[in-house]
């Protein structure tokens, strides 16, 4: 048991507390305490710990952990490190030696502190793989939603300051200690190259053995060249390794280093584009620095400058297809100056696919994050789906929520172009189901982060009162925005808000099948997601119920007919009783999968009596009245459980405030 005077004195101090046993919560959840302040009470169990991170006045601590160190010099040599860019830092902290020997330094960094972070660790020796060990953690932070076990726990000893004095740090001083832990990193770790997509993009198949610009410039890029052209500077030298400083202003003696016999370069610092502690080979350091991150555009670029076998022809871009594609293809005048292979399918991406059918591993569509709506409906590249609703029964807000478990679960970027609401109303309501809370009742912090999240994931283009008319300046657009910064979804709403572009003596239904065909040909050439809206026709709204509701519309109840929905490859319908005496059904949208042509990829049709039910209260949805779908993907996996010791608690000791 701890004692409420001893809890009194943490508080104090602006630390939350927590009663641990065997460095567990000993209450079991402690997520609580991560954003409220302990009253002063006896709290359960034989130890302590302290939170950090914002509910401790920003707290964070480095966690030395020597005990895995197989350099007895580990910690002198950190502290040399340390000392040479500010040599008061140090003596600065709070420090306490722990159990094992390691030691734990405090701080305060108000300017802002992440999670617990694994700065530096050592591959197993081979002795220690024999017992499965594979890596240990050598240092790493303890901040937000993390927490250490501290004195008076037995084996913990205050060796500098008290907890009174924990000292606030800089930015700048909480940077030279992380990048300076991070230079004792023995792990190399490579930076993730997309080569699957580059390889799709330049359309080389698995039969070409000729070599890539990529995979070229590895063997002969020099990292020197990438980083005095992207203004790094060279501050020192020993026989492995370069050591370097980024642009701009910085404290730190280095910021990164390239380790010579590897070819690689690997960055200390959080404040670069690059990744730290991750080993950059050159294609990635140059694609990162020179290309803002852009492979496809580093690629191409390089293969224009002569890397790679030139049998690695770039496949013509999309920007190149959306000008061409209603063009005549003028060399079929003359049969005898086709170029056949223009016109071949494509070979290995059709033999890829039937392998995997055959092998039963087809890739699956990507999860909503509900079990309930994944037996039906699932993400899947490279489909054009419709959306069919009566007017005024949420349509719109269905699929805006669709489009939010998209980018919550799977990080998608989304594009939408409304024609009837404007993107202001668009983004109020994305917010609103993000943030669960009507706006006026978010604080300043929740403000900002929505609108953080909201800018990082979606993309409107101004449709009312813009240049935006037709499908086809639509596409035409869209083509441009894939080409400069790739998307994963395109919301049209509503079909019946774009003009219809006849070309010639074409007849309304002639129409809709070719611009159909053009949404179909938008998402095969860029594998993207295109959700369109569709209303229904006048007629399906007078068709009612014995009791007096709008009957559901079916797939052949649109403006247009069965055109879409014999050119989708998914229709969904959205009904909602909106006159329904009971308020509960009058907010629940039933949300029926019609048609997948995808099935193959997972999900299944909904029965005719059984649709998907989306309740609607207090800005959640909840399917089937019950499950918090984005309430619980925002939430997955933020609590983990921590290393366990056996501790036991000193309560008869002075504790150093």
């Amino acid at each position: 048991m701890i004692k409420e005077s001893t809890v009194q004195k943490f508080i104090d101090a602006n630390l939350n507390v927590i009663g641990v046993s065997n460095k567990i919560p000993a209450n079991g959840s402690w997520k609580r305490w991560q954003s409220e302040m302990q009253t002063p009470q006896d709290l359960k169990g034989d130890g302590l710990g302290i939170i950090c991170g914002a509910i401790s006045g920003h707290l964070e601590v480095l966690d030395i952990d020597l005990k895995y160190s197989l350099d007895k010099t580990l910690y002198s040599s950190l502290k040399q490190k340390i000392n040479a860019v500010n040599s008061k830092l140090i003596d600065s902290l709070m420090i306490i030696r722990t159990p094992s020997g390691g030691y734990h330094w405090l701080y305060r960094c108000p300017d802002g502190i992440e999670g617990n972070q694994k700065l530096a660790q050592r591959k197993a020796t081979e002795s220690e793989r024999e017992r499965s060990d594979k890596l240990f953690v050598l240092l790493e932070t303890r901040g937000e939603k993390g927490y250490i076990a501290s004195f008076p726990s037995p084996g913990y000893e205050v060796v500098q300051k008290k907890y009174s004095e924990i000292p606030t740090i800089t930015a700048e001083d909480r940077e030279i200690i992380l990048s300076s832990a991070r230079e004792f990193n023995e792990i190399i770790e490579p930076v993730k190259i997309p080569t699957s997509s580059l390889k799709n993009s330049f359309k080389i198949t698995k039969e070409n053995t000729g070599q890539t610009s990529w995979d070229h410039y590895n063997e002969e890029g020099n990292i020197p060249d990438i980083l005095n052209q992207a203004g790094w500077t060279k501050v020192s030298e020993d026989s492995d390794r370069e050591y370097w400083k980024r642009p701009g202003q910085t404290t730190a003696k280095h910021s990164g280093n390239y380790i010579k016999s590897m070819n690689c370069f690997k960055s200390f610092s959080s404040s670069t584009e690059l990744e730290p502690e991750k080993a950059y080979f050159p294609y990635a350091l140059y694609t990162m620095l020179i290309h803002n991150g852009n492979y496809k555009e580093s690629a191409r670029e390089l293969f224009k400058q002569g890397y790679g076998d030139r049998s690695q022809v770039k496949e013509e871009s999309v920007v190149e297809y959306a000008e061409s594609r209603n063009k005549q293809n003028e060399d079929l005048k003359k049969p005898e100056e086709v170029d056949i292979a223009k016109y071949l399918a494509h070979y290995e991406s059709d033999f890829a696919y039937l392998t995997s059918v055959r092998d039963d591993n087809v890739a699956k569509g990507l999860s909503t994050g509900s079990k309930i709506i994944d037996n039906h409906f699932l993400f899947k590249r490279g489909s054009f789906n419709t959306c069919i609703g009566h007017t005024s029964v949420g349509k719109t807000y269905s699929v805006i929520f669709l489009t939010m478990l998209a980018a919550l679960k799977h990080d998608w970027k989304i594009v939408i172009i409304g024609m009837e609401n404007s993107s202001a109303s668009l983004k109020r309501q994305i917010l609103e189901l993000y943030l669960q809370k009507p706006l006026n009742k978010t604080t300043a912090d929740e403000f900002i982060d929505g609108n953080e999240w909201l800018d990082q994931h979606y993309s409107f283009i101004q449709a009312r009162g813009g240049h935006i008319k037709t499908i086809s300046d639509a596409l035409t657009l869209c083509y441009a925005m894939y080409d400069k910064d790739p998307f994963d979804m395109l919301f049209l709403d509503p079909y019946s808000g774009f003009q219809t572009n006849r070309i010639g003596s074409e007849t309304s239904h002639e129409a809709n099948y070719r611009l159909c065909s053009d949404m179909l040909n938008f998402t095969t050439k860029t594998n993207v997601n295109l959700m369109l809206s569709v209303h229904t026709v006048t007629g399906s709204r007078r068709e009612k119920t014995m009791d007096g509701h709008l009957k559901r519309p079916y797939m052949d109840s649109v403006e247009g007919g069965s055109v879409f929905s014999n050119r989708a490859d998914g229709c969904y319908i959205f009904h909602r009783l909106i006159n329904h005496e009971d308020l509960s059904e009058r907010l629940t949208t039933q949300f029926f999968v019609e048609k997948d042509r995808l099935l193959d990829q997972g999900g299944s049709l909904t029965s005719i009596d059984s649709p998907i039910r989306l309740q609607l209260r207090d800005y959640r949805f909840y399917v089937d009245g019950h499950e918090d779908v984005i309430y619980n993907i925002k939430n997955e996996g933020k609590v983990k459980s921590p290393e366990e010791n056996n501790l036991t608690m000193k309560l008869d000791v002075d504790i150093p405030f």
